[in-house]
């Protein structure tokens, strides 16, 4: 069994065992339409900063894939089974999925409806990418202004990840460097979105990240 050696681990678990109730940093849940893509990409981002489980659980969703179904599944997990969250992403992709506004207001809808177990309201977020995920890892290297396919994404993002595949376990590390770039080109992307209204291109991936990197601030890690 691994042992603990980080004394602010330590020193935390100490105090939350004194005082009664858990430390004051978010716990995030991440809900993904994807089993191997989206997961693998955000557990690397948990395992390279030393996360906790505890604070970061990325997951796909059990109803299916459609953005309604990554939504419903989320929500269901939320209330019936694990209310200890601050925050909830359900990421998914545009593609070809009929309803996919109706699937953004239904999570708009449900935004700080559930309560976790401190008695708080959860934020409850819809994080969609138009064509798809990969648009986030493309951005780590260039800007796009334009209308793109999910095809021709793909084959550019290959220049910067050579032999890229959906299933590797490694697109954080590959792309961790580059996190600002990625940042500054998203903002790009904000005038895309109107409400659930998102036109092609566009990711908010940015947001899950921001909220990762401020836990790994709040954590000291």
């Amino acid at each position: 069994m691994a042992r603990d050696n980080q004394p602010k681990d330590r020193q935390r678990k100490k105090l939350e065992r004194k005082s009664g109730r858990r430390a004051t940093y978010d716990r995030l849940l991440i809900v993904c339409e994807g089993e191997k893509t989206e997961p693998h990409y955000f557990d690397g981002v948990r395992k390279d900063h030393r996360l906790s489980p505890v604070c970061v659980k990325t997951m796909p969703g059990k109803y299916g894939t459609l953005p309604q179904q990554v939504i419903d599944y989320a929500y269901d997990y939320c209330s019936k089974e694990n209310n200890k969250w601050e925050k909830i992403f359900c990421v998914f992709d545009r593609d070809d999925h009929p309803n996919f506004e109706n699937a953004i207001r239904s999570a708009m809808s449900k935004n700080r409806t559930l309560l976790n177990d401190q008695g708080q309201k959860i934020d409850f977020l819809a994080i969609p990418s138009v064509p798809c995920f990969e648009l986030w890892l493309f951005l780590h290297f260039e800007g796009v202004t334009s209308q793109i396919s999910r095809f021709n994404l793909l084959k550019r993002l290959k220049k910067y990840i050579p032999g890229y595949e959906k299933s590797a376990t490694d697109h954080f590390e590959k792309t961790k460097d580059r996190l600002e770039t990625a940042y500054r080109n998203t903002a790009q992307l904000s005038r895309n979105r109107n409400g659930p209204i998102i036109q092609n291109p566009f990711t908010a991936v940015d947001e899950v990240m921001k909220a990762l990197m401020n836990l790994v601030k709040q954590s000291g890690r």
